[in-house]
């Protein structure tokens, strides 16, 4: 089902999220897909993305909410 940013960030805030079937707005910013995986591991995410490694849509992997201290990553 799809939902907008702002509804990802509700749901699943404190959540690593993964995205299908996402849209692009104006300034090629995300804003919104279908949620097929959640998880506060973020390894989790991670195994799920396999699953949809020939997904031919757009895909979309984030932090819902404010990316706490403890956590690192590379952009």
């Amino acid at each position: 089902m799809y939902m907008s940013m702002e509804e990802i960030h509700a749901k699943y805030n404190g959540q690593w999220v993964y995205m299908i079937n996402c849209k692009k707005g104006e300034y090629w910013n995300v804003i919104g897909g279908e949620v097929v995986a959640a998880s506060k591991n973020r390894d989790d995410i991670f195994k799920a993305m396999l699953t949809y490694r020939k997904e031919k849509s757009m895909t979309y992997f984030r932090y819902a909410g404010i990316i706490p201290e403890s956590e690192n990553f590379l952009l």
